[in-house]
């Protein structure tokens, strides 16, 4: 995976979103105290962007990051943060938040973010300097893991195998059977597991070969993918990722965002000239 990867494809985001630990990691993060959630303004600061990026980015991925914990709390939430109340007033409540910062709260109530919505910010801002820092450390935490993750799986086979070999020698047919039973069930795991990647696969295969598409031309762009990446060494899924890139940069079309892979099925009936 690359830093890239994870702004473009949202099933990638969702094998991360658990690692809210790397945004404390990577900066400082000053949530509101008891309540553990942040302001836009306090995320912008965050990510040492302007308050219209952060606004723009939920605006864009409002369903996904509202999923993450995006809530609205009143003036009567913050009373139990003990805050210093400096003024009310009938359209709002400015709380002392430190020596240098008020927080204004609406009457209507103030959204905030909590933990996993804001590293879903992190894992969609592009141009932030600490959302790409945050990714880093995302990326390399879920390799470690993975690292992690195979290496136990080869030592719990070897184990099961041995655990087999032991019950054997002891000649108890029920101490086999139960040997026999953990390592197929062991087994039977990884076969699912396989077998649903393979679903995946044949679907994603499906679409990119028409199934999904209903254009005239729909086997050129296909064709042409395949024929750049054989030509030039470069993977099949990076040069699709080149022309998402292309489509989102030069045609304003961020298809990533429209739904899930693969990206190309979303492209509307007058977006088919920009792809040609």
């Amino acid at each position: 995976m690359t830093n890239l990867e994870i702004v473009e494809q949202k099933d990638l985001r969702e094998q991360l979103i658990e690692r809210v630990e790397v945004l404390s990691k990577v900066k400082e993060l000053l949530l509101i105290p008891k309540l553990n959630v942040m302001t836009v303004k306090q995320i912008a600061e965050y990510f040492e962007v302007g308050l219209e990026t952060i606004q723009s980015c939920y605006k864009y991925n409002k369903d996904e990051i509202d999923q993450d914990g995006v809530v609205v709390k009143s003036y009567k939430d913050f009373l139990i943060v003990e805050f210093q109340q400096l003024e009310k007033t009938k359209g709002k409540t400015v709380f002392q938040l430190d020596e240098n910062n008020t927080l204004v709260v609406p009457n209507r109530g103030l959204k905030v973010f909590t933990q996993r919505a804001i590293l879903r910010i992190a894992m969609l801002l592009r141009d932030s300097e600490i959302a790409k820092e945050i990714r880093t450390q995302l990326l390399n935490t879920f390799e470690h893991s993975t690292t992690d993750q195979k290496m136990f799986d080869i030592n719990e086979e070897e184990r099961l195998m041995v655990d087999i070999g032991k019950a054997y020698m002891t000649s108890d047919p029920q101490t086999i059977m139960l040997a026999c039973t953990k390592a197929v069930a062991f087994k039977n795991r990884h076969i699912a597991e396989l077998e649903n990647a393979n679903v995946e696969l044949i679907q994603n295969n499906k679409a990119l070969a028409g199934d999904i598409f209903k254009w005239e031309d729909r086997a050129c762009v296909n064709k042409a993918v395949r024929t750049i990446a054989a030509r030039s060494g470069i993977q099949f899924g990076r040069v699709w990722r080149k022309l998402y890139d292309e489509l989102r940069y030069k045609y304003n079309i961020g298809l990533s965002q429209r739904g899930n892979s693969p990206f190309i099925q979303h492209i509307k009936e007058v977006e088919w000239e920009s792809v040609v």
